[in-house]
């Protein structure tokens, strides 16, 4: 993500970036815990560094569970929302990882969550409440902010392994 940071910065010299540093070594917790401290950590960029009067546009990029954090944060960002500009997601697993085809990662999931005990891969698989309704995604998908961006892109490859293709791209599967 940083060199995309720095190949950004050398195509829109003028702009202002952050790379989120908040949640770096506590990606096994709750994402929306995640989402805030990435929501206080924006707010506290933009005053440190950035006055209102001077902003003209938010972007955010988000890579895997960076995307699903970054939708997680903005509700707790509506003060800026006339400034949202674009979202890019990178493979982001929006709808998890329950309907993944991949047998091996799947049982790498299921390993990864029975000993790392990871909030946020009980989440992915949505496994996190015993109602779809209740779970953490599903809250997820109805919290305000998408609406508020101009753009959206939703990035996705077949041969991701991680993010299965339908849920990267917000898509119904079969």
């Amino acid at each position: 993500m940083r060199l995309l940071k720095n190949n950004l910065a050398i195509l829109h010299p003028d702009g202002i970036f952050l790379s989120c540093s908040s949640n770096e070594d506590q990606t096994e917790g709750d994402i929306l815990e995640m989402g805030k401290r990435l929501s206080n950590e924006v707010k506290s960029y933009i005053q440190q560094f950035c006055p209102l009067t001077c902003l003209s546009r938010i972007s955010f990029i988000g890579h895997s569970l960076g995307g699903l954090i970054i939708r997680a944060a903005l509700p707790h960002l509506e003060e800026y929302k006339d400034k949202f500009y674009s979202y890019v997601s990178l493979s982001s697993p929006h709808l998890g990882y329950m309907f993944s085809k991949n047998t091996l990662f799947n049982a790498g999931m299921w390993f990864l969550k029975k000993w790392k005990n990871s909030a946020s891969l009980t989440q992915l698989s949505m496994s996190d409440a015993s109602k779809i309704e209740e779970s953490c995604l599903f809250k997820l998908s109805g919290l305000e902010g998408m609406n508020w961006f101009q753009n959206i892109v939703l990035v996705c490859s077949w041969q991701d392994q991680y993010a299965p293709f339908d849920s990267a791209r917000i898509q119904m599967c079969q």
